[in-house]
């Protein structure tokens, strides 16, 4: 009965304070919106490869490269054999199996060509380890035969219908023919490799030398399953000892080391960001800051909610001294409380629901995020649910337990007072949800001006007007699958419209091969370096700047490629000046040790940013390999940035060089500032937030000054009959927010700072933080709650002093 009395008396005293009410159900559903959006994205995030059965017993290979004592690169990749050889010696591996990159990703079904560059080569263990379910096929000799493939559903669904495609055949370009030996379920969206087709890996295939070399090339992503319980240190361990054991001598002849970790496959996708990584990972501290973010904000609703809830009862203190001298205790006013709270928080997170799948396309597509509102998603509800019970409990007591302090007769004598000595629950309030927005709008207006940084810092090159043309890769230009080169490239440069070509196996933003350490020659000290085969005219193209030495020339049968070196490689190699390495000569070899090159330097150029602009660019070797091999990409400068126009021009004369091979072409610029895809998405959030963020603290304000105008009613009718002008009486009441304001000013700027700080160190270039930033967001705060205030004290002030003392 007291229940059913409690749940009359929420709605009757909601439906009597019905303005306030509304605006406590609009701060709420807001602030509960952010919340099941954001938890839903971070939920979604943290089952990453989760869905893998053992997840916890799997564990991926990865290398740190070191030369000459310093790290140089770190890779999710490790050799090929040593999965095989951890799993024959040591009994706590109880699986092994790997992936492998592919080059030309070309293919043909029929009279289909298409690319797909989420087609790997695959060991048989790799079946084993993630559960892959076959749908057709003999799991017990897949992928053990030479030239094989497994294909997805999808894929297969996609090539050839209903149709059985075991037995058929797929060509990979140029010419090499699999047979089509089963299909697996595909693999589900929660992992970090989605392969549509699985190659074969055998040693009696057309591959590279140093691929096949068993302790040859890192190119393998090698995953184990290890007993549960097993010790991870002792197994790190023995991993290392193995590698030494088989690859001593490269070590010490090259001064390289190789130290291998076990990475958990749960860690992968938060918290991997090694080169050469399968697909892009999310950011574990960026999921972070925007769970603490949509975290604030309930908290900043909350807040909010008490503060209605305790001025609400302070403007009806009369009705409730009544309720107590008729009985009524502080369980009672807390119980009454706990209603009020159940019934708004049960209103708002319905509405808060219905909007979210209501901005569930729009989300998905402005974001590029993924949400999982699913039953099966317990994490996502768990978290919910815990936030509501708690935010449902402590809003419910606090106003009823505050109320219930005062006894029946101060209750009677009780009024809402806004000026109160000392620091009030109000200025608290104010102040903590401004400096919440005065954060976010210097961390989105810092992120901002750091990648506008990058972008336009000088990278070293000029990627601007540049387009990439994807082409056969490792191919003999004289190769009867071409038709022509020379001509191709002679029609490019006779356009008017292109100003240079040249070609390379790396585009800019891409990890440029690092399987190779160098030495001078007669010297002792070796080291690790990047290298990049780069073809005539790349320095100029690129608008690289030449130290010393000669750039490549148009190749003719005297004379010596030899390589470039750049300033980082230089300072490597010891010399203060570049034209000193001119003609000196560098020993290249492979890790596989099955390639030794002696490369005379016949050039110096400055460094240059090639993989991105989080870090300082190290030694890097390039080299013209262009005479008899093509490599994957020509690049074609343009004069001016009308693209559009001179892509067709293109097409038709690639369509004539190189029939049955698809055409593709890539803008740089574009591509190069992808690295900034995670910051770009960041910024979003964040100016959603900011404006969720506003719309609260607004709210609020436009709530508190309703209330101080009704409070101080009697004191500004007074104040006008003496001759205050409005705008006198506009002052004194704005003047507190603004002080509160000023107040969250002080605080939220040393925070940003340090935040700021924090980001900024995963960069080699940083922006500076200029005070301009912090003053921005302070003067934006206080613009928000001038703007909010001044029109309730706009009205409070314009009323007719003689109406409002009579109400008095």
């Amino acid at each position: 009965m007291n229940i059913l009395y409690h749940f009359h008396m929420t709605i009757r005293t909601l439906r009597h304070n019905l303005r306030p009410t509304l605006l406590l159900l609009i701060s709420m559903s807001v602030g509960l919106v952010t919340f099941i959006l954001v938890s839903g994205y971070v939920s979604y995030e943290q089952q990453y490869d989760r869905v893998f059965p053992y997840a916890g017993n799997i564990y991926r290979i990865t290398t740190d490269l070191y030369s000459d004592g310093k790290l140089q690169i770190s890779i999710p990749e490790c050799e090929r054999d040593m999965g095989s050889s951890l799993k024959k010696t040591y009994p706590e591996v109880t699986e092994t199996g790997f992936l492998a990159q592919t080059n030309n990703p070309q293919y043909k079904i029929g009279e289909n060509i298409f690319k797909d560059t989420k087609v790997y080569f695959a060991s048989p263990g790799l079946l084993n380890i993630f559960s892959f379910q076959l749908l057709q096929g003999d799991g017990s000799r897949v992928l053990t035969a030479p030239y094989t493939v497994l294909l997805s559903e999808s894929t297969a669904r996609k090539y050839f219908g209903n149709e059985n495609p075991v037995g058929k055949t797929i060509t990979k370009y140029p010419a090499f023919e699999y047979q089509v030996v089963g299909v697996y379920k595909d693999i589900p969206r929660q992992a970090h490799f989605h392969p549509d087709m699985l190659l074969s890996f055998h040693d009696q295939m057309h591959l590279p030398p140093p691929m096949k070399a068993p302790w040859g090339e890192t190119d393998f992503y090698t995953y184990l399953k290890v007993h549960l319980g097993t010790d991870l240190q002792a197994l790190e361990q023995k991993m290392n000892q193995l590698a030494m054991a088989h690859k001593k001598d490269y070590f010490e002849k090259n001064n390289q080391l190789h130290v291998y970790h076990l990475q958990p496959l749960k860690d992968i996708h938060l918290n991997s960001h090694l080169k050469q990584e399968l697909q892009t990972n999310a950011r574990a501290d960026y999921l972070y800051i925007l769970l603490i973010i949509s975290l604030l904000i309930v908290l900043a609703v909350g807040l909010n909610y008490i503060h209605f809830s305790f001025t609400r009862a302070l403007n009806h203190a009369s009705a409730t001294g009544l309720k107590k001298v008729f009985g009524a205790n502080r369980k009672t006013l807390i119980g009454q409380s706990l209603t009020d709270s159940l019934v708004i928080h049960s209103i708002a997170t319905a509405v808060a629901f219905l909007i979210c799948i209501l901005l569930l396309p729009f989300i998905q597509n402005q974001f590029g995020i993924t949400l999982d509102f699913s039953l099966h998603n317990r994490l996502f509800w768990f978290g919910l649910g815990s936030i509501l019970l708690i935010s449902m409990i402590v809003n419910g007591i606090i106003p009823g337990y505050l109320i219930g302090r005062f006894s029946s007769l101060d209750l009677f004598k009780l009024k809402y007072k806004p000026l109160m000595p000392g620091i009030s629950f109000r200025q608290l309030f104010v102040v903590g949800q401004f400096a919440i927005v005065m954060v976010i709008i210097t961390g989105i207006i810092g992120i901002n001006k750091q990648v506008n940084f990058l972008k336009e810092k000088n990278k070293g090159f000029n990627l601007e007007n540049t387009i990439a043309v994807k082409v056969p890769q490792n191919f003999l230009r004289t190769s009867q699958r071409i038709n022509n080169l020379d001509a191709f490239e002679q029609d490019l440069l006779r356009n008017p419209s292109i100003s240079g070509i040249t070609q390379s196996n790396r585009m800019p933003g891409e990890t440029a091969a690092f399987n190779f350490s160098f030495a001078e020659k007669g010297t002792e000290r070796s080291g690790k370096a990047a290298v990049l085969v780069a073809g005539v005219n790349y320095l100029k193209l690129f608008d690289i700047k030449l130290l010393a030495g000669n750039d490549f020339e148009p190749h003719a049968e005297n004379v010596d490629e030899g390589c470039i070196i750049n300033q980082s490689c230089l300072n490597f190699l010891g010399y203060k000046n570049p034209q000193e390495a001119v003609g000196r000569v560098l020993k290249l070899t492979d890790e596989s040790a099955l390639q030794n090159i002696e490369l005379k330097i016949r050039g110096v150029c400055s460094d240059f940013n090639f993989q991105n602009m989080r870090e300082h660019p190290g030694p890097m070797i390039l080299f013209d390999w262009t005479k008899n091999m093509i490599w994957g990409n020509y690049f074609v400068k343009l004069k001016q940035a009308n693209i559009a126009s001179v892509i067709p021009f293109i097409r038709k004369k690639f369509q004539a060089t190189f029939p049955n091979y698809p055409f593709e072409y890539l803008i740089l610029n574009d591509f190069y500032n992808q690295q900034f895809f995670k910051e770009y998405q960041l910024l979003k959030m964040l100016q959603a937030f900011v404006l969720v963020a506003i719309l609260i603290s607004t709210i609020n304000l436009f709530a508190m000054a309703w209330f101080i105008a009704i409070a101080r009613t009697k004191e500004i009718g007074i104040r006008k009959v003496n001759g205050a002008k409005i705008s006198e009486v506009m002052t004194m009441l704005n003047k507190d927010f603004v002080k509160w304001v000023a107040i969250a000013f002080v605080i939220a700027t040393p925070v940003a700072w340090f935040a700021m700080n924090k980001w900024l160190e995963n960069f080699a270039y940083k922006t500076s933080l200029s005070w301009w930033i912090f003053a921005l967001a302070g003067i934006l705060a206080i613009g928000v709650a001038l703007l909010t205030v001044s029109w309730q004290s706009w009205k409070a002030a314009a009323r007719n002093p003689v109406e409002a003392l009579r109400n008095e």
